[in-house]
């Protein structure tokens, strides 16, 4: 019988090894999830989609491209362009300073909301996560909001635009001119937004036709 209390003694201490390398494992595990989600985060700002770096650094302007990304509100971002030209030198890690002809694009909001934008040149700033947007600029949303103003001015990494210049357009409630306007997450409902004008508002109100 006490041949037996080697082989015991030898069984249990191939236990703890196991049930502590299993331990090992699993932090291991975790911690390699937690860096690679790091790595791939979408909310640190707009990222290039079918915009050829290579392309770019070869020639000073390209044909259309367009770039996608997520705001931290989780507010998927699209901006498309009928050219672009770096102004400066780039490589493909350096941050983006473009300048686009013709930009159009949109936020899609978690709440199934659509905000889209479009005028006739634009500057996006990576390094101060911003897109500008000058010359005939037009916002719609898909609750019928159609407003133009001179300037428009979208943060890429979080859910903001300001409109300046002078806004007038119109909505469900009739025509409106304001001096600007604002586009923040909805305080009330995180997955939408609030359209505010600001600044000698006059709404003129046209109800529906029965």
């Amino acid at each position: 019988m006490s041949a037996l209390h080697p082989s015991a003694s030898l069984r249990a201490t191939l236990l703890r090894l196991l049930r502590t390398a299993l331990l090992l494992g699993a932090l291991v595990l975790l911690s390699t999830i937690f860096l690679l989600s790091r790595g791939i985060d979408p909310e640190l700002a707009i990222r290039q989609s079918d915009l050829d770096i290579a392309e770019l650094t070869r020639e000073p302007r390209i044909g259309t491209a367009r770039l996608a990304g997520v705001t931290r509100e989780n507010t998927a971002m699209t901006i498309e362009a009928s050219a672009v030209r770096a102004l400066s030198d780039i490589e493909e890690r350096a941050p983006l300073a473009l300048m686009l002809e013709a930009p159009r694009g949109a936020l899609d909001f978690p709440s199934e909301r659509r905000v889209s934008f479009r005028a006739n040149s634009g500057f996006l700033d990576q390094a101060a996560n911003l897109l500008t947007m000058q010359g005939d600029v037009a916002l719609e949303s898909s609750e019928g909001f159609r407003t133009t103003m001179q300037v428009l001015t979208s943060a890429l990494d979080r859910t903001e635009i300001h409109g300046t210049g002078g806004v007038t357009g119109s909505g469900p409630p009739g025509e409106i001119t304001a001096d600007s306007l604002e586009l923040t997450p909805s305080p009330v409902d995180p997955a939408g937004y609030l359209l505010a004008f600001k600044g000698n508002v006059r709404l003129i109100y046209r109800p529906e036709q029965e």
